[in-house]
């Protein structure tokens, strides 16, 4: 079942003999918009810097396999290599760490950068970490690894995360009894449930269209609704969570994964789940956007479609205009920070038949 068996083979290794982490390794990863990006540094040769031979990679619970951007990889090896080949990358570090037999297809990754407004070097897969304990710590804005194992499940703080493949998927009760298995997506940091066909839950007011989701160079529309009930994770409650259509593998997201601590035992296909604070409420806010379906296009975003009854169709928008800024910032080198209260307005720069305009969207919710 997996793509690439066995990624990074060991931490803090002696040839291929796994050395044991007994207390737990911060990692240097940063946090952009609710993604962990992780640095990974090649050996550094003469008259090189470090910098100079670091990638930053996106890490994706979420991804079965893992990419490297073909202009990334030539920028730290000087090497050009075709889209699809494996790329590997012999001994590399992320911060103290060692990390041997890491490999990565190569793929263009421009249009994930655009649509997130930094830089994307890679995709790192879930089971990159499979020999170590990795936590996902929202709270602390932290990556930790350490040796061991987790516990046996007890279906209130460990999970069983087996399932269909080799990613790591929990247990979800719904309204009713009714419980499936959902996929832990670190790589979906924006949303907070995602269900196929979701016109046939109990919602508050009927599904509509709010935007879409990019998948490397394919753009799925999205429905969104509120649920009129609740949803379960052990004994914690998900209240009324704004669901999301797909027409691919259902799952939670970051607007879920962020009210919890998540540890996964990867090769005993265990995950330990920890709330932050179980005084608080898990409650999901209106889901404001601007109602625009945009496609990666060069260094902007071409608009695919407008979204009826949205701030973007109030100001005028329309389909086939081309947005070079969002309030004032190129579209590579945008805000990473999720926090604060939601903008009130958005300004676009945009070019419509080579005139350039200004457009100011005044936001607001989409779904209530």
């Amino acid at each position: 079942m997996k793509q690439v068996a066995a990624l990074i083979v060991a931490l803090l290794v002696i040839g291929k003999a796994q050395a044991q982490i007994a207390t737990p390794v911060v990692l240097p990863s940063q946090m952009c918009c609710g993604y962990f990006f992780v640095p990974v540094t090649l050996a550094v040769r003469d008259g090189e810097t470090a910098e100079a031979r670091t990638l930053w990679f996106l890490y994706d619970t979420g991804a079965s396999a893992s990419y490297v951007d073909p202009d990334s990889l030539e920028r730290v090896s000087g090497q050009r290599l075709a889209s699809g080949v494996r790329a590997s990358f012999g001994e590399v570090t992320t911060g103290t760490l060692r990390l041997n037999g890491l490999r990565a297809r190569v793929r263009d990754l421009d249009h994930l950068s655009i649509a997130l407004g930094r830089e994307i070097d890679g995709i790192l897969e879930f089971d990159a970490f499979e020999d170590v304990l990795l936590t996902l710590d929202y709270a602390a804005r932290e990556m930790r690894v350490v040796s061991g194992e987790l516990p046996r499940p007890d279906n209130v703080t460990i999970f069983e995360a087996d399932g269909p493949d080799m990613r790591p998927w929990i247990p979800v009760g719904f309204p009713g009894g009714e419980r499936r298995r959902l996929l832990i997506d670190s790589g979906a940091a924006l949303s907070s449930v995602v269900l196929r066909n979701i016109a046939r839950y109990d919602t508050v007011e009927p599904p509509r269209a709010t935007g879409a989701s990019v998948r490397f160079s394919v753009v799925e529309p999205r429905s969104s609704a509120r649920m009129s009930g609740d949803l379960r994770i052990g004994d914690h409650e998900l209240e009324q969570p704004v669901i999301q259509s797909t027409p691919e593998s259902e799952l939670i997201g970051g607007a879920v994964m962020r009210h919890f601590s998540w540890t996964f035992d990867q090769r005993r296909e265990r995950v330990q789940v920890l709330r932050n604070d179980p005084s608080v409420p898990i409650r999901f806010a209106p889901l404001i956007t601007h109602g625009l379906v945009l496609v990666p296009e060069g260094d902007g975003m071409r608009v695919a479609t407008v979204i009826a009854n949205s701030p973007a169709s109030d100001a005028g928008v329309e389909t086939g205009d081309f947005i070079t800024h969002f309030n004032g910032s190129e579209m590579r080198t945008r805000n990473c920070d999720l926090g604060g209260e939601p903008p009130a307005t958005l300004d676009l720069d945009l070019i419509r038949d080579g005139e350039a305009m200004a457009l100011r969207l005044t936001l607001y919710a989409l779904v209530d």
